[in-house]
Formats: C-alpha cells, structure tokens, sequence
C-alpha cells in the first residue's frame, strides 16, 4: 500500500497521460478489491490490526487523490491575480512639484565614438539640450562633469570631476551653453564624481543624481562606497543611470549594480531616441511602492505608467520636496488604483 500511495503522488507530480492512466487504474483496482469491511487484504508481512488501519486510511487516500480531488497539500497555491498601481499630479499643481536634480556628464575621450556616423557626444549635447528646454521650471538643476580636464595618461586624470553648474532654480540657457561647451579629454572616474556630487547636496533633503556614461569606473573606484555615503550624508538620494551605448554585459550589470544599491534605476540607451527617452523617464518626479515590512516592491514616474504589485496592502511614497509624502492603501486582485497628488495650503496632499 505504501507503494500504491507514494506511487500515485509521484505520477500526479508527472502528470499528462501516464497521470490519467494511473489514476484511472487505481479507483477500478481499489473498488473492486475492497472487501466488506472497507478495507482492503495485504500481503503476509502486513498481517495484524495495526495494518489493517494503515491500509484503510492510505486506501481512501488513494481513492480520495484519483477518484475525488486532489489534496490541498499536493495543489498548486491559488496565485491572487496582480493589481497595479499609478499616480497622477494635480493639473493646477503641475508647476508648484519641484525636483531638485544634478546632471552627471561623462565628457571622457571613449565619447568621441560613434553611433550610426554621428559621435556620441554630438548626440549627447543634443538631446540634453532638448531635454533641458522642456523640463519645468520649477526644477532645481545642478550639472557636474568629468573627464573633460585632464588627458588620459595625466596624472590628475582619476580626480577630473567639476561642478561646472552648482544645484540652484533651473537656468535652462545657462545649462545648454555649459553643455555646449564641454570638451572631451579624458578617463571614468565615475565613482569619484558621484561621492562628490553626493556633497553638491549639501542643504538639501533629498534629490536625484542622473548620470548619463557610455563606460564603467576606470579608475578603480569601489562602487559599493556610493550607497553608504548617501546614508551617512543623511540624504534621500538616489542615483538614476543612463548607459549610453553599453555593449558588454558586465559593464551594465556594474552600473545596475549602482543604481539598484541607492534606489534609483538603470536603463539602457543606443541611440538618439532611446537617450531623449531616458532622460524623460530619470528626470521626473516619482513614486515607491512599501510593503507592510518598508521593503520596496515597486518605483514608477508620477504621470508614468502604473506598476504592478501583488494584491495586498502598500504604502505609497511620493518623493516630494522638502518632505515625502505617503498614504496606506490597499490594492486588490486586477485593480488600477489611481492616486493624485495634490497642492492644499502650500502643503502636498497624495489621495
């Protein structure tokens, strides 16, 4: 019997027709063979009252597991169908959600590469220039840039990161003609540039870094020192990366590996379009997802597509300046809740 049960849980776990030619098999052996007792004969070393209960009840286990239902034991779990949720500002108060955000510029010589004829930072300078134009005014805008003093066997060449505009109200001319200018010379001291745009924040409660590089570190700068220096300035920053024009796969796991540590997010850019686009989605304001536990199951733009959590109850946390803003809510299986987030009494209210 111990073979006719375990038999069966390991033909259910096969399935398919070997399951269903089991199965059948047994609930005709098994009624046929049940005497009147209702139970079932064993063989001479199961002789004795102890097994005639273990046969009975592994008897109707089988006949329950072919002939009925399967155990809920052996079911697969019921997976509550997702839900999502997205949020939307306030028509009125569209210009009053400031964004403080410092623009990381990589100016080294490896942008002085292609894409389909045009150099990289041609591209760049382009679309940062549009980009630039169409961001809001209310916008607080700071742009560091490195690799564009010092050459590459120079020796300063690891420390080469310039605030060349200092965080402050958006001065979208002053930014474009400061982009404009910049010549391309030398390494990737990314990590140094970071750190030190993590002190540009100075003042600030929290904000957003948006590094836009077609390398990883070469300077042998230690990535996982970013997140803790975030930590230990006592902001809430987060560093959003564009990898533009990354071909090898080690080289963006390094930058996700970036992004991810702080909060912020990677994405891929390999041409003009995907740049523009990137930029769009890094440079807005944006909401985060908490579980019960405070860990984050999901980050989406405000005005952004929804994002899908599994059904059940959330935080949601809009990353509004001087201070977030947060609401307990519940999203149910299949449901696209909505949020606004609103401006009341000079205060940010998201409902």
């Amino acid at each position: 019997f111990y073979y006719w049960y375990y038999g069966t849980r390991v033909m259910y776990l096969v399935g398919g027709e070997d399951w269903r030619v089991w199965k059948d098999y047994m609930c005709r052996f098994l009624v046929d063979n049940q005497d009147g007792t209702g139970g079932w004969d064993g063989s001479q070393s199961e002789e004795g009252e102890q097994y005639v209960t273990y046969r009975a009840a592994l008897g109707a286990l089988i006949l329950e597991f072919c002939c009925g239902h399967v155990p809920i034991y052996m079911s697969p779990p019921r997976v509550k169908a997702p839900g999502a949720v997205r949020v939307v500002v306030e028509k009125e108060a569209e210009k009053e959600a400031p964004l403080t955000v410092e623009i990381i510029m990589d100016a080294s010589n490896s942008m002085w590469g292609q894409i389909g004829g045009e150099a990289k930072i041609t591209i760049a300078r382009r679309v940062l220039a549009e980009t630039i134009g169409g961001l809001p005014d209310t916008m607080n805008v700071g742009l560091r840039v490195y690799g564009h003093r010092y050459a590459l066997n120079d020796p300063q060449a690891c420390a080469d990161t310039e605030l060349a505009v200092p965080i402050g109200p958006l001065d979208k001319n002053g930014l474009i003609e400061t982009v404009n200018r910049i010549q391309l010379k030398g390494k990737t001291p990314l990590v140094h540039s970071v750190l030190e745009a993590i002190k540009d924040f100075a003042g600030t409660t929290n904000g957003t870094i948006v590094l836009v590089t077609d390398g990883i570190e070469s300077c042998g700068g230690d990535i996982a020192s970013i997140a803790p220096a975030i930590k230990a300035a006592g902001l809430e920053l987060k560093v959003n990366i564009v990898g533009f024009d990354i071909k090898e796969a080690e080289g963006r796991a390094e930058l996700e590996s970036i992004a991810r540590s702080t909060g912020g997010r990677y994405i891929d850019a390999r041409n003009a379009d995907e740049l523009t686009g990137a930029l769009g989605q890094t440079l807005k304001l944006e909401f985060v997802v908490l579980d019960a536990t405070g860990q984050e199951r999901g980050r989406g733009a405000i005005g952004g597509g929804a994002v899908k959590v599994p059904a059940g109850d959330y935080v949601i946390r809009v990353l509004t300046e001087p201070r977030p803003v947060e609401i307990e809510v519940t999203v149910k299986p299949g449901e696209d809740k909505a949020l606004t987030l609103r401006r009341s009494g000079g205060t940010w209210i998201l409902e």
